[in-house]
C-alpha cells in the first residue's frame, strides 16, 4: 500500500471539477481521487473542466460560466496558495460541504 501523503482532492462543486486540501483525510478515496501534489490535482480537475466545454456538454449558460471562471483559476495557480488566495475560488468553496474543507482550516494547517 503507498503510504505517501495524497492531500489535495479533486472534487466536484457543484458539476465543477475542483480542487481542495485536506490534510485530515476526511475525503473518502473510494470517492474522491487524491494526490500528492496540487499540480497532479490541478491537472485532473482541469481536464476534466476543459473536456466539458470543449464538448459543451454543460447544462446552460451559467453553468458554462462556471466552468470558465474555474478554468482561469486552475489555468493561472501554481500553487494551492495560488488557487485559494482567489475570491472566485472561496465563492465555489462556500458551496461544497462546509463541515468538511474550507479556507479557514488549510490555512490553519499551514500555521501549525
Amino acid at each position: 500500500m503507498d503510504s505517501t501523503p495524497k492531500p489535495f482532492v479533486h472534487v466536484i462543486i457543484d458539476a465543477v471539477d475542483a480542487v481542495v486540501f485536506d490534510a485530515d483525510s476526511r475525503y473518502d478515496a473510494e470517492v474522491h481521487d487524491h494526490y500528492a501534489t496540487f499540480g497532479e490535482a490541478r491537472d485532473a480537475a482541469l481536464s476534466c473542466v476543459e473536456l466539458l466545454l470543449d464538448q459543451a456538454d454543460y447544462d446552460g449558460e451559467d453553468h458554462r460560466d462556471e466552468l470558465e471562471r474555474m478554468r482561469t483559476m486552475l489555468e493561472s495557480a501554481a500553487t494551492f496558495d495560488d488557487l485559494a488566495d482567489q475570491a472566485d475560488y472561496r465563492w465555489f468553496l462556500d458551496r461544497f460541504e462546509p463541515d468538511h474543507i474550507s479556507i479557514t482550516a488549510f490555512a490553519a494547517s499551514r500555521a501549525a
